[in-house]
């Protein structure tokens, strides 16, 4: 992650927004565990560096936790081509990832966007989605507004 160097003085009433662009190591095997788990260790310490750059968002790629080769999940025994197995996917692991990324964005009070598969109803494919949890951000709502626990982007 490159960061630059400290703003030059702003007119008074110009609001800034320092801005972190990350690029992670993106597992492409959403079966393997310790990979998952490894990429989001590596997204929360990008996260840590970014916050203490003086960062208040930081953007991830798509498929940070993990963007996976359309291979891994359907290749067959013998390495032919089948429909891909979703039931395969630790589905569990990338979940229990994204919430540890949203619970540290709120405590270091990080806009953070990271992507990774989403899963959807059988039998719907997964799909790759970004998401921006909404817990350092700070909001107002107006009357009549909501927003969701992600912004799905």
């Amino acid at each position: 992650m490159a960061t630059t160097s400290a703003p030059e003085e702003r007119p008074r009433g110009i609001r800034t927004l320092r801005l972190a662009v990350a690029q992670s190591t993106v597992p492409e095997d959403p079966t393997d565990q310790g990979a998952l788990r490894a990429a989001g260790q590596e997204i929360r310490a990008l996260m840590v560096e970014a916050s203490e750059a003086g960062a208040r968002l930081v953007q991830f790629p798509e498929g940070a936790i993990t963007y996976p080769s359309k291979h891994v999940m359907a290749a067959g025994p013998t390495g032919e081509l089948l429909p891909a197995d979703w039931s395969r996917a630790a589905w569990d692991v990338m979940r229990e990832e994204a919430e540890s990324i949203t619970a540290l964005a709120g405590r270091l009070g990080l806009w953070t966007v990271f992507g990774s598969l989403h899963p959807l109803t059988p039998p719907n494919r997964p799909h790759n989605s970004l998401s921006a949890p909404r817990g350092a951000v700070p909001y107002r709502p107006r009357s009549g507004q909501r927003l969701e626990e992600c912004l799905w982007i």
